[in-house]
């Protein structure tokens, strides 16, 4: 079967590339069919016609690129994949940056990162920072959403990798905050909402690298933006600063409580679900060290 599929790799038949990706699928997947066998005999070609811009531009093209390519690795392993794709993360064009992170995103969630060496952790690293900080953002949506659904692949790959790596990553984490810092500090609300959200993201991962002051001082970051105008954001600011709380306690919180809660009491006003959830879940936090 599979030397008349490769074949039909090269058709310029879209809905023909569409079915042979779901086959391939599905090939790959029966039991039986050996890892070696695949490595040689289905990657070279399928990365050489497949994995190009032009695939990432159409929305099922993407996503039968992204379910058969998650297959594939199922079946070969982690890095035999990641290692083609890693680094199409710094590509010229969006689209396709979001097709690569959103298949890492799926590989690591299926497979982990067991077998990703330190020089494939490396470009992991460079690669997410860079498709991370590159994001396109769009000038004539004012409000939070400038990203839409692109901005969320993003962010949840970015989140996946550093959590699939775990303690791996505390050599980057300098790099990973001062990136959020100065997210945080861009005048477009949706960027500096993206930031706040990747802080809760991987707060869990920083407390098991041993980085309680550098979660201390993204506190004091956060801290000072809490006079956000936009409720969307102020909300995201609120949930990065209880992912902190949540991970190294308030006893070691900067700001201190007697700081924070001046500042947390008049946002309770705020009428945002968003805002009001996020703010309440941090006051009670409070009020219960304290012992009110």
């Amino acid at each position: 079967v599979m030397p008349i599929l490769i074949r039909e790799f090269q058709s310029p038949d879209e809905e023909m590339k569409r079915i042979v990706l779901k086959v391939v699928k599905q090939c790959v997947a029966t039991a039986g069919v050996e890892p070696e066998y695949i490595r040689t005999d289905i990657l070279p070609e399928f990365f050489r016609m497949f994995w190009i811009r032009r695939m990432a531009l159409d929305r099922r093209n993407h996503k039968q690129v992204v379910e058969t390519t998650v297959e594939l690795a199922n079946k070969v392993g982690c890095s035999d994949i990641l290692s083609r794709i890693v680094d199409d993360l710094k590509d010229d064009s969006e689209p396709y940056r979001r097709m690569v992170m959103e298949t890492v995103q799926q590989v690591l969630e299926n497979l982990g990162s067991g077998d990703v060496d330190s020089r494939l952790e490396e470009r992991l690293i460079d690669g997410i920072l860079y498709a991370f900080q590159e994001q396109a953002v769009d000038a004539s949506v004012t409000g939070s959403n400038a990203f839409g659904k692109e901005g969320q692949v993003m962010l949840d790959g970015f989140g996946t990798v550093v959590n699939a790596l775990g303690e791996r990553c505390k050599p980057y984490l300098k790099q990973i905050a001062g990136t959020i810092k100065w997210r945080l500090n861009n005048k477009a609300p949706s960027v500096r909402m993206q930031a706040s959200d990747l802080i809760g993201r991987i707060a869990v991962v920083m407390k098991a690298c041993g980085e309680d002051q550098l979660m201390g001082h993204l506190g004091v970051v956060l801290y000072e933006y809490l006079g956000e105008e936009y409720p969307e954001v102020l909300g995201s600011i609120l949930g990065a600063l209880r992912a902190i709380v949540n991970v190294i306690g308030m006893t070691k919180m900067t700001p201190p409580i007697r700081d924070l809660l001046p500042r947390l009491t008049p946002i309770l006003r705020n009428r945002h679900e968003k805002v009001q959830e996020n703010c309440i879940d941090l006051t009670m936090n409070n009020y219960l060290i304290l012992g009110v």
